[in-house]
């Protein structure tokens, strides 16, 4: 147990100092268990760096007193995480740091099982720094300031799968690859999403990235766009979306928020110099779309390019 290391879980008393001594001093391989039923607290971020640690937490809570550092960053190779729930109870505002990313996940081979997130300062889980192999599995966000899961820097060779998010303050699932970090997110498969309110986002994303699928996804009630693939250029200058399979679901009720036209789904190429291609969107169920939306599926090839693979016409390889 945790406690063991001088732990409280009472939800009075700040485990910060404890929990990070347990991290730091176990060695690598050992399971560590936080006692079911408990609250424990911590006042700045929590890191798990040594390799193969196991984390099991079923039926406890992990809850952040200060949103700047409420992050716990999953550094190490191989760890893994069942069962906790992770709490942030209050936000004043969306913050986008690592400090306040809820789960971090930056080592290789990092297994998150049934693990639940409820309030985020910035995103529930951030995947990113080159992670690889990862597996998220039947992890949960609700409430958070920005993406539920967000995998974006680099990450590669990874599963999400039956990811659930509920009012999330961005995207429900996205993963997005920017300029800047050198390389898009690679070879990532998410299976059988189930999305539920955006307060301000998409349900589903791809914003650049290369051999991405979503299977049997099922989104519900977004502000924006239901499914959202391609790139954006100034200020975020994004990688194209290439090889991208979105196969089989739901979406219903997209683009609530009139401000906003993306229909329920988009493509959309907006970094110019960068070329969408080989993108599929199919046996996907399109319903209750905001009625003065422009279209339930669109493609907007401008001011990047869209086309097929080898397709050397670029953007006037697209037809509506």
């Amino acid at each position: 147990l945790v406690d063991h290391f001088g732990a409280v879980g009472d939800g009075v008393t700040d485990d910060t100092r404890a929990l990070q001594h347990a991290f730091d001093t176990v060695p690598g391989g050992t399971t560590l268990v936080f006692r079911p039923g408990a609250t424990y607290l911590h006042s700045d971020v929590l890191r798990v760096a040594r390799p193969g640690i196991k984390l099991v937490g079923t039926g406890a809570t992990l809850t952040a007193t200060r949103e700047t550092r409420s992050a716990v960053h999953l550094s190490g190779d191989r760890v893994t995480l069942t069962g906790l729930t992770l709490a942030l109870p209050t936000s004043t505002q969306r913050f986008h740091a690592y400090e306040q990313m809820k789960v971090r996940v930056s080592g290789d081979d990092a297994v998150l099982r049934d693990v639940h997130v409820r309030g985020s300062a910035a995103a529930g889980f951030y995947v990113g720094n080159g992670a690889a192999r990862f597996l998220l599995d039947r992890v949960t966000v609700a409430s958070s300031r920005a993406d539920g899961v967000h995998v974006t820097g680099g990450a590669r060779d990874g599963r999400v799968v039956s990811p659930v998010t509920t009012d999330t303050g961005d995207d429900g699932v996205a993963v997005v690859s920017y300029r800047a970090d050198g390389r898009p997110v690679q070879r990532v498969r998410i299976t059988s999403p189930r999305v539920t309110g955006t307060t301000w986002g998409r349900g589903i994303s791809v914003v650049g990235g290369t051999d991405i699928t979503y299977t049997d996804v099922d989104v519900r009630d977004t502000d924006a766009g239901g499914v959202y693939l391609g790139s954006e250029g100034d200020p975020y200058w994004t990688y194209p979306a290439v090889r991208v399979l979105v196969d089989g679901g739901r979406v219903t009720g997209a683009n609530t928020n009139p401000a906003k036209d993306h229909g329920a789904v988009i493509v959309y190429a907006g970094n110019p110099g960068t070329r969408t291609a080989d993108v599929t969107v199919r046996r996907l169920t399109v319903s209750g779309t905001r009625g003065s939306a422009p279209w339930d599926v669109g493609v907007l090839a401008e001011p990047g390019r869209v086309g097929g693979p080898g397709d050397p016409r670029g953007a006037d390889a697209v037809r509506r």
